[in-house]
């Protein structure tokens, strides 16, 4: 009995040890890189969707998921007590509680919930935001020494195929 119980704190310890590895690594400031490129890759990753549509509703569109594809310069990332905050430049910091899994965490500017959930393994942090309009998950990993890749996917019932690109970040 005392071995399971020693094994399973040493389990334990070395889980808690891991899915906090990527805090540290994760945790601070980045810089887009490749700037140049970026708005071309959101460009993009915009028209291969629109391809997909009705020709009639590519231009209206258009301009509907280009709103989608912010750029963020820089991505402040953290933790707190029992929360993920990240920040898209100067916007205000959204956070999403550690244990979120679905429930609904705020409102947008027009009322209308969003639910989230947090997911984290040892290089990556996945969040995903679900309302009635759609759902959209950002991926936060780590692919180097200091490097990050950004990834978001928005799917929506009206979208023929998911929005998906990648952005490329410097730990500053």
């Amino acid at each position: 009995m005392k071995k399971l119980i020693g094994v399973g704190v040493v389990a334990a310890i070395a889980f808690s040890t891991s899915a906090y590895a990527s805090n540290d690594v994760l945790a601070g400031k980045w810089v887009l890189q490749d700037a140049g490129s970026t708005q071309a890759t959101l460009d993009e990753a915009v028209e291969n969707v629109a391809q997909e549509m009705n020709f009639f509703i590519r231009a209206l569109a258009r301009p509907v998921l280009k709103k989608q594809t912010q750029i963020c310069q820089q991505w402040s990332l953290g933790w707190q007590t029992s929360q993920f905050q990240f920040q898209c430049d100067e916007a205000e910091a959204d956070t999403i509680p550690l244990t979120a899994n679905g429930e609904v965490i705020k409102k947008d500017e027009e009322g209308i919930e969003i639910s989230g959930t947090y997911q984290q393994t040892n290089d990556a942090v996945v969040v995903v935001l679900e309302s009635e309009r759609g759902k959209r998950t950002n991926t936060w990993k780590q692919v180097g020494e200091n490097e990050l890749l950004f990834t978001v996917k928005l799917e929506s019932e009206k979208l023929p195929t998911p929005l998906t690109w990648s952005l490329n970040y410097k730990k500053q």
